[in-house]
């Protein structure tokens, strides 16, 4: 009769070696050797309507790098035709029409993408997009899901309604707000500005009802069906920036920004038959969100918005540096520098994937984790920490379909 040691050592054994079993390595010699080796998750991503690519930090070019080449065969092999950034959605609607033209793309990437995407990896994404679009009918759309600047927002809308002089005197309207809300955004990164708060909130309020008035007017107008929801699109994501000060002055909550970015994806694909690759960091792309819910849950609105369409898979890394700003607000001009990743800790899922020393690999949590352990993540932003405050404990199997890890990174590389 084997004892009670002999069968916990027999449980541990088991439990290993279907974990070991479970991890998929991956081979990064090059993009036709890694598409090779990650088949059987591509194939997966393929299945479903829409795929989430998340990034452990903004700033680890890995993470691009290797999110370009799952991309790329899902366009070119796999039906998909848009790549939606966390990035400001007007400057993704201009980027989309820029990009297809013979302009600078160093300059477009710093005129339409916040810092964090302004760098060499992003560009070799953005360059193959230009080069396929011109050779296809079928043409790859950027797009951006967020909600930075308004100015950009008032720029589309102008270029969207220039043959209706009807509606462009309430275009201009916006400018007043936009412009004062988008300078106290950058002035928040300056410790020196006097920024008067109470102005920019009456401001924004007002622009928030500016903007809803004039969505509703073009929605009543006699505009056709795809100017109406072009406007649209547009509006909803001016009054998604202008929405904290509306909803504080009413004193109600606002939605969160996760489920507005989850609303503009169902915008952007509302209509189509269209599939989607998003580019967020984990937080957003998850299912489920991190910090007792204070941040993140895009995806598991966007998996509400589009049953068993969804497929989510978090990337992270143990080792290296990666590029981080020290201003706490995203704009165009972060200053990006590299930093050196922190120890993980002890207990955390990085400190267990980098013991099973295998340079690069994936798992599907649902396989690998299937006694739902829950263990620290780590969720680095755009600063500069990644100590042990950067992480929280986290059920993989929940909130992502698929982990991708490298076991050490780089910084990404700056524009050159």
């Amino acid at each position: 009769m084997k004892t009670t040691l002999q069968l916990f050592i027999a449980a541990l054994f088991l439990t290993f070696n279907a974990r070991a079993q479970s991890v998929n390595e991956l081979n990064l010699a090059s993009r036709q050797a890694f598409v090779k080796s990650a088949q059987p998750l591509i194939e997966k991503m393929a299945k479903k309507r829409i795929v989430a690519l998340g990034e452990g930090t903004h700033g680890t070019a890995e993470f691009y790098k290797l999110r370009y080449w799952i991309t790329r065969d899902l366009i070119e092999n796999k039906g998909f035709t848009h790549i939606a950034f966390e990035n400001d959605l007007s400057d993704g609607l201009m980027l989309n029409q820029e990009l297809n033209s013979q302009a600078d793309l160093n300059t477009l990437m710093k005129k339409r993408l916040l810092s964090i995407w302004q760098n060499e990896e992003t560009k070799e994404l953005l360059a193959w997009v230009r080069s396929y679009n011109q050779t296809h009918q079928k043409k790859v759309l950027i797009d951006g899901i967020d909600y930075v600047y308004n100015n950009v927002d008032i720029e589309t809308l102008q270029k969207t309604l220039a043959k209706q002089p009807d509606f462009l005197a309430d275009v201009n309207r916006l400018k007043a707000p936009a412009s004062l809300q988008d300078a106290t955004w950058e002035a928040m990164n300056d410790k020196n500005s006097k920024i008067d708060f109470e102005a920019m909130s009456n401001s924004s309020y007002k622009g928030y009802l500016l903007a809803d008035s004039l969505d509703q007017k073009i929605q009543q107008s006699k505009l056709s069906e795809k100017l109406k929801s072009e406007s649209h699109l547009i509006l909803l994501n001016i009054k998604q920036a202008f929405s904290p000060f509306y909803y504080s002055a009413l004193k109600k909550p606002e939605l969160s920004r996760d489920v507005n970015m989850a609303t503009n994806v169902a915008e952007i694909l509302k209509g189509t038959p269209d599939k989607m690759i998003i580019w967020a960091h984990n937080g957003h792309v998850a299912k489920t969100g991190i910090y007792d819910n204070e941040v993140g849950g895009m995806g598991g609105e966007i998996a509400k918005l589009f049953p068993n369409q969804y497929f989510v898979m978090g990337t992270g890394t143990a080792t290296g540096t990666f590029a981080a700003t020290e201003q706490s607000r995203d704009t165009y001009t972060n200053p990006m520098k590299a930093y050196p990743l922190e120890k993980t800790v002890a207990e955390s899922w990085e400190t267990q994937f980098l013991s099973l020393n295998k340079p690069a690999f994936y798992i599907f949590p649902a396989q690998y984790n299937s006694k739902n352990e829950v263990k620290p993540l780590r969720f680095i932003g755009y600063g500069p920490k990644s100590d042990p405050s950067t992480n929280d404990k986290t059920n993989i199997s929940q909130h992502f379909d698929a982990f991708l890890f490298v076991s050490n990174t780089h910084a990404a590389t700056p524009l050159k």
